[in-house]
């Protein structure tokens, strides 16, 4: 399988790009498309849908190709691999259960084929990641393969979109899900969150609401463990707080715990929202603020791969939090050059709202402040 990224502005300079990479005679079969809100995804999946190219696209809070970040433009990776081995499904939610759309998803996939991988995003963070992972699982195997990123949204919070070739979602869900007979599918969520402290409970939890903590208000745990004075007076938002650099780190049953950040709180009972469900009676630690150490375990995860089970690899995706861009800067992009060196492929990637993943032994979860990288080797 062949593989080519893209990058560009505006509509036309992704309709040039496209041109160009074909001029050598590559005919591409599926576009993996991350672009801004501010681009026309009418106008983009258009001329690339008069291709025969299918499509699987999401709109994002920066997105980025091997060549680095760009900003409010389109970066896309194109692959040839052969239609049979993949399918692409999108389906609005509507006033359904998340878990009984993810279910479907993971149903139909196992009905394709034996062992689906599936590459995932959702419109918006009102659809419970949690759920997805679930339904997925428990139609087509606890040991499935789910990577993926939710959609973004500029930063605005207006709400993403994922779409495919002559359709578009804003609360829905969209699936690659590849054929692992035929393609292999490997891939990690890794946050490199420092851990810190001992093991606490949630005493009283709802959702995304976490009320309580060793029976003591969520708010005030957070405040005392961090030190940083919270405006409870004017605003309830707690992301750019604390959230985004202290994330809750909740422990598995097996493998490495995953990331749930702090995004809003109440006033009132001092509760905490988080980006993602923690269960009543979850044990939990808490962050310390990120440094180096962050960007070298996620290389370190994909050499590890590399070394062990995928020494060559046809083409990545990259799902990083845009956590992860706020609180690192510049130095994120050491992290994506850093993966695009282990396999020196080219890659596609962007800045999402949620990650989705199997962090170091444990299983597929729905994360935050995590990257989710996957590499694909067609067999």
């Amino acid at each position: 399988m062949k593989a080519k990224s893209i990058k560009g502005k505006s509509p036309e300079e992704i309709k040039t790009a496209l041109q160009q990479s074909m001029e050598d005679g590559f005919k591409p079969t599926l576009a993996v498309i991350f672009l801004s809100c501010k681009q026309d995804i009418n106008d983009v999946c258009s001329f690339i849908d008069q291709k025969d190219i299918a499509i699987f696209g999401a709109t994002t809070a920066g997105e980025f190709t091997d060549e680095g970040i760009t900003e409010g433009s389109i970066s896309i990776l194109l692959l040839d691999m052969n239609p049979d081995y993949f399918k692409i499904d999108l389906e609005d939610i509507g006033d359904q259960p998340v878990l009984v759309i993810s279910n479907k998803i993971g149903k139909a996939g196992i009905e394709k084929f034996n062992k689906p991988a599936f590459i995932i995003s959702a419109s918006n963070e009102g659809i419970t990641g949690e759920s997805i992972v679930e339904g997925i699982l428990n139609s087509a195997g606890e040991d499935t393969t789910i990577i993926g990123g939710n959609a973004g949204d500029d930063l605005t919070y207006t709400g993403g979109c994922v779409f495919t070739n002559r359709k578009i979602s804003r609360h829905g869900i969209i699936a690659l899900v590849l054929d692992q007979e035929k393609v292999d599918v490997q891939g990690q969520a890794v946050s490199g969150w420092k851990a810190v402290g001992t093991l606490k409970t949630v005493t009283k939890s709802e959702g995304t609401w976490v009320y309580t903590i060793d029976d003591q208000p969520a708010l005030d745990m957070l405040v005392k463990f961090t030190g940083i004075k919270v405006d409870t007076e004017k605003k309830d938002e707690l992301y750019s707080q604390i959230g985004e650099s202290y994330p809750f780190q909740v422990a598995r049953e097996k493998g490495n715990p995953v990331m749930k950040p702090p995004i809003m709180f109440n006033r009132e009972n001092k509760a905490v929202r988080c980006g993602g469900v923690i269960l009543q009676g979850s044990k939990i630690r808490f962050s310390l603020p990120p440094d180096f150490d962050v960007i070298e375990t996620v290389i370190e995860s994909a050499k590890e791969l590399k070394k062990n089970s995928l020494p060559e690899a046809d083409g990545m995706m990259i799902f990083s939090c845009i956590g992860r861009l706020t609180n690192l800067g510049p130095l994120v992009d050491k992290e994506i050059t850093g993966l695009k060196e282990v396999w020196n492929v080219p890659l596609a990637g962007f800045f999402s709202y949620g990650e989705f993943g199997t962090p170091p032994g444990g299983k597929a979860d729905f994360h935050g402040t995590t990257c989710s990288w996957v590499a694909l080797k067609e067999k």
